[in-house]
């Protein structure tokens, strides 16, 4: 009986880790967008944010992300937006 109980618990323990390993697959992929993407910068910085970001109280750009990119914005730090595809 004790087997079966623990056989049960392996089971479960193995289904919740196959979930939790597609969950970070999936919010992996949602991180790397296209070039068309819309992303913000700022007058003075030197990141590109998305739209909510608390970074863009002072002024808010929008630009696509292929564009930011080339002009040489970084993705922020606190926000996180997109990464342009590779």
């Amino acid at each position: 009986m004790e087997d079966k109980v623990t056989m049960g618990i392996m089971k479960n323990h193995a289904r919740c880790l196959l979930i939790v390993l597609l969950v970070c697959f999936i919010t992996a992929l949602g991180f790397a967008a296209g070039p068309d993407t819309v992303v913000y910068i700022t007058k003075t910085g030197e990141r590109y944010h998305v739209e909510k970001c608390s970074s863009l109280r002072s002024s808010k750009i929008a630009i696509t992300l292929g564009e930011a990119v080339e002009r040489g914005y970084g993705p922020c730090q606190r926000c996180k937006p997109p990464r342009l595809d590779e």
